[in-house]
């Protein structure tokens, strides 16, 4: 009984709706507010992103690679490449 109820509640017509499709000023103003919005979140995107650009330095830190887990073989290989270079160099001595 009660699902019975339940489905004709859904299925009656609403009438609201129809007095709104009449009146298409109110969907022409929010799509203008959606537009508006949409140009000045691309704008403050743009000006985060350019802004962030000129603040970088032009020799950034190196970042330590984490210890353990995946990473120890990739710190193996930096730190191998680093004794490397350097005993090319002339810095290290076997």
């Amino acid at each position: 009984m009660a699902q019975a109820l339940l489905i004709a509640a859904f299925l009656m017509p609403n009438f609201t709706c129809i007095e709104a499709l009449e009146d298409m000023t109110v969907c022409y103003i929010l799509d203008g507010v959606l537009i508006l919005y949409g140009v000045i979140l691309t704008v403050l995107y743009c000006r985060l992103r350019m802004s962030s650009a000129n603040k970088t330095p032009s020799n950034p830190p190196e970042k330590k690679p984490a210890e353990g887990g995946i990473y120890a073989v990739r710190l193996l290989s930096l730190m191998i490449k680093k004794t490397i270079k350097k005993a090319d160099e002339g810095k290290v001595t076997t």
